[in-house]
């Protein structure tokens, strides 16, 4: 007999006007409850050492403590996926610690049939789950409609064997002690139809007050080596948001269930409208130092407000953003002048970003001072103008590889790189490769201009690009395509193929002046294609131009995540600002 098959004293009560025991008691029963869960877990062989380390409460604690983050665990989180191997216990706390400013009263907590107890799709219980940090209480009313879809899910007396749920089951009740639990376990035998109906059977019971915890452990089995890449395939997935992408992947090389990964994905898209921002990838190795049969770690985050995301920070991970064309200059003049849309700008900026490093496309030559002879519509930049934007936007690299960065000839171009680098900007001139510590840059222009000269490149002749030397992962900031379009042309997809074949990691487009709403897969995950960014700061009005930035994360294993974060047009922002 199991500790919830006593009856149920008053405090425990889900109706009464106490949810959980007062003090002294409480402290009681953590440990108690624990010890006869583990104790009958053993006497019917079903404990394993997966949850030994979820019953050292200390242990937790102090985990737990040590992972609180420095930022504010920003609002708006509606789910997380996080591993259930207590190896990794630092990056389950690192996750709910993401979700913590959320008060959940429901989480739906997916995980794996470890054991294959659940004969059809999916399992839930009814069951209250016992954890040395005290009880977690069923949420009766979702646990019953999921059971009154009998064809689909079916009921466990008890799942305290399943490491997936009960390894978790401490974080839950210790960071939203007041929620209530519906446990789903995903069988290895469920097929995508069974996806389908869960996500359908799931939907009602979804709100502002539900959290979707995924609990999932990624490559099994798998040398290190070949672990990194299918984690890159699997976060290319994660990027483009489509719960379709989940089909084609491997289990467990790729993840342990592609059911979690689905109906996570499918109920963040179809209810929240919630984007996804990957806060940690490791691998077992790292913990063990035994590369050759690993698993890995991916944790994400579900957020609602794609800038809130940018307050995850942490110094396990370089976090850099991409921005699209440049021209301070020109007709942005006034509005840069004027402190009220300067100071509307740099609050927009700030919000999507955070304060984090930025990487643009210069479009035109930067001059310390002015030159005779130049017309008022030319692509020129005076430091006195761009100095304050690149500093303050913390912009660390500045691509000249376009069409306008040659308009004053060899002359203007060294003189744009001499002045970037008095700011501390690295200049990335046309198929050179800048260092920017956990990942390479490699700037390319294909578009035609005034004086470009040999600074282009044809997009159907790129075997030059698999002849660099660059550590991975090498990212391209290329410029290309046909204006105000969102969209790659077919010169383009057989140029972002061709970088992609050399080992290009992650293509970032500019100069069409719009900004794409796609992340497209290429090679099957293990690159990546942004055809454009749009304009960041460039005198073109909303009708004609779009903005977006680009998040990238690269973890120290050499993967990468990258997400969107969309941004008003700045120029009309800040026209109206003007006083």
């Amino acid at each position: 007999m199991v500790f919830s098959d006593f009856p149920k004293p008053a405090w425990q009560d889900r109706k009464g006007l106490q949810a959980r025991p007062p003090g002294m008691v409480k402290a009681l029963c953590r440990q108690l409850c624990w010890v006869v869960t583990l104790a009958a877990s053993v006497a019917f062989g079903q404990a394993n050492e997966y949850l030994e380390p979820a019953a050292d409460a200390e242990r937790l604690l102090a985990v737990i403590e040590a992972q609180r983050p420095s930022f504010a665990p920003p609002a708006g989180v509606t789910g997380i996926s996080v591993p259930h191997h207590l190896l990794a216990d630092d990056l389950i706390a690192r996750g709910f610690w993401a979700a913590s400013a959320t008060h959940p009263k429901r989480v739906v907590l997916i995980s794996p049939d470890h054991f294959h107890k659940v004969h059809g799709a999916f399992a839930t219980t009814r069951e209250d789950l016992q954890t040395v940090f005290g009880t977690v209480n069923s949420d009766f009313e979702g646990v019953e409609a999921l059971l009154a879809h009998t064809d689909l899910f079916e009921p466990l007396d008890s799942i305290d064997h399943e490491h997936g749920v009960m390894a978790l089951a401490p974080f839950v009740e210790h960071f939203f002690p007041e929620a209530e639990i519906v446990p789903v376990l995903a069988s290895i035998n469920a097929d995508p139809q069974d996806w389908r109906e869960a996500v359908a059977v799931l939907t009602p019971l979804l709100g502002p007050e539900t959290l979707i915890v995924q609990s999932t452990d990624y490559s099994h089995y798998r040398p290190l080596g070949e672990a990194v890449l299918r984690d890159q395939e699997t976060l290319a997935m994660i990027a483009g948001r489509d719960p379709e992408g989940v089909l084609p992947l491997l289990q467990p090389s790729h993840m342990d269930s592609k059911a979690a990964q689905f109906i996570q994905m499918s109920l963040q898209r179809d209810v929240y409208d919630a984007q996804p921002v990957v806060i940690a990838n490791s691998n077992s190795a790292d913990y063990t130092g035994s590369a050759n049969n690993t698993t890995s770690y991916i944790v994400t985050a579900w957020v609602t407000n794609p800038h809130t995301a940018s307050a995850f920070t942490y110094p396990d991970q370089q976090r850099v953003f991409f921005g699209g064309d440049v021209l301070a200059g020109r007709y942005f003049l006034p509005v840069l002048r004027d402190r009220a849309a300067w100071a509307a700008i740099t609050e927009a900026v700030a919000q999507a970003t955070s304060g984090a490093p930025m990487i643009v496309n210069l479009e035109g030559v930067l001059l310390e001072a002015p030159v005779a002879g130049l017309g008022a519509s030319e692509h020129v930049m005076l430091m006195e103008d761009a100095a304050p934007i690149l500093t303050a936007f913390r912009t660390s690299g500045a691509s000249l590889a376009n069409n306008h960065a040659n308009d004053l000839g060899p002359v203007g171009r060294g003189e744009s790189v001499r002045v970037l680098g008095d700011l501390g900007v690295t200049p990335i001139e046309h198929g050179a490769i800048a260092d920017f510590g956990g990942f390479r840059l490699l700037a390319i222009n294909f578009t035609r201009g005034r004086l470009t000269e040999g600074a282009i490149a044809e997009t159907d002749d790129l075997d030059w690009v698999c002849g660099l030397d660059a550590k991975p992962p090498l990212v391209a900031f290329v410029h290309w395509g046909v204006e105000y379009t969102d969209v790659p042309g077919a010169a383009e997809r057989v140029a972002a193929d061709a970088l992609a074949a050399c080992g290009v990691s992650l293509i970032v487009g500019a100069h069409p002046h719009r900004a794409s709403n796609s992340i497209v897969a290429l090679g099957g995950g293990r690159s990546q294609l942004v055809y454009s960014l749009g304009n960041f700061l460039f005198d073109q009005s909303e009708a004609r131009g779009s903005g977006a930035l680009l998040e990238l994360r690269v973890f120290k294993q050499g993967t990468i995540a990258i997400r969107p974060v969309p941004i008003p047009n700045l120029f009309e922002l800040g026209r109206r600002a003007m006083q």
